[in-house]
């Protein structure tokens, strides 16, 4: 064998073995090099050099086994719908990257879909060196937003908020209304969803009264809070009797009770609006274990008018 051929082999073979420990790190650790098109150029010019070596060891079995195996994964990919091709396809190049955005000097994002039968997902990757490890896949069924027009494939922009040791907060820019979301780093989880303030107090305003018990509500949301202060009393508008407040924590534009299970001691409940009336609805029973509406026990429903703005 001549020199040229013997370094053709070693070079072809030192990046297959780095191809082939580059997606058992991604697979099984989601390590790969860094930056998107770090795995993308590794991957065409592995690609370019098994054909390389196809022709200059041609004569050779091996050569032609190669080939084969190449072309049988091409025909493989192609036969179930062409699902695996496309997906090879956009993972390879530059069509699966929809929005590639630097964080900082820790930290980037990426908006990425590889899939025709899948939506784009986010991905927040922590960079360290010449490679990089994803913490974070975010997916639409992820996000708990009541608007399905809104899509993180349709982000304008992707920004950095915050960091603690264990969570980052980052926010989807649609040019209104935004999404901005906590994320634990360590399961890559939506820790908590900072809530969408304008459209909350929006919904809550005003000051809610019930005929039959002539007892009020309002509401106060504070911006970064999870949870909502409920404002309750009897009597009138001016002059107020039996007063009390707690809280209400936010979820999926709902408030939930009891915010503290601790210390609060009462069933579960959900405020909500239907048809322009706030509708209290509430677990009845002892069981403060309960965390949703659908028991066998009965529900206590409650509703308010909005009498003043």
């Amino acid at each position: 064998m001549s020199t040229n051929k013997k370094i053709i082999l070693r070079v072809y073979l030192i990046l297959s073995f780095l191809f082939v420990l580059t997606g058992f790190l991604y697979y099984f650790k989601q390590i790969s090099l860094r930056g998107y098109y770090s795995d993308v150029f590794l991957f065409w010019l592995w690609l370019f050099m098994s054909f390389v070596v196809i022709v200059v060891f041609w004569k050779k079995i091996t050569a032609k086994l190669l080939l084969a195996a190449l072309l049988l994964t091409l025909a493989f990919s192609i036969i179930p719908m062409m699902i695996p091709f496309y997906a090879l396809l956009l993972s390879t190049t530059s069509l699966g990257l929809i929005k590639d955005k630097n964080l900082n000097e820790k930290y980037r994002a990426q908006i990425v879909g590889y899939g025709v039968m899948t939506s784009p997902w986010l991905e927040v990757i922590e960079k360290n060196g010449l490679i990089e490890k994803r913490i974070i896949k975010c997916t639409d069924s992820q996000l708990m937003d009541e608007n399905p027009d809104i899509k993180i494939r349709t982000a304008k922009d992707i920004l950095f908020n915050k960091e603690t040791d264990s969570t980052i907060t980052l926010t989807l820019f649609y040019g209104g209304p935004n999404k901005t979301f906590t994320f634990n780093k360590k399961t890559g989880d939506i820790a908590a969803q900072t809530p969408d303030l304008k459209n909350l107090v929006k919904k809550y305003d005003g000051t809610w009264f019930n005929e039959s018990e002539k007892s009020f509500l309002t509401f106060y949301f504070e911006q970064g809070s999870d949870y909502a202060v409920v404002n309750t009393w009897t009597g009138s508008i001016d002059k107020k009797e039996n007063i009390d407040a707690y809280k209400a924590f936010i979820k999926e534009r709902k408030l939930i009770l009891p915010a503290e299970n601790s210390d609060h001691h009462a069933p579960y409940c959900e405020i909500d609006i239907e048809n322009n009336l706030l509708v209290y609805k509430c677990n009845q029973g002892l069981n403060f274990s309960d965390n949703s509406l659908t028991t066998k026990k009965p529900i206590a429903i409650t509703k308010y008018k909005r009498i003043a703005d």
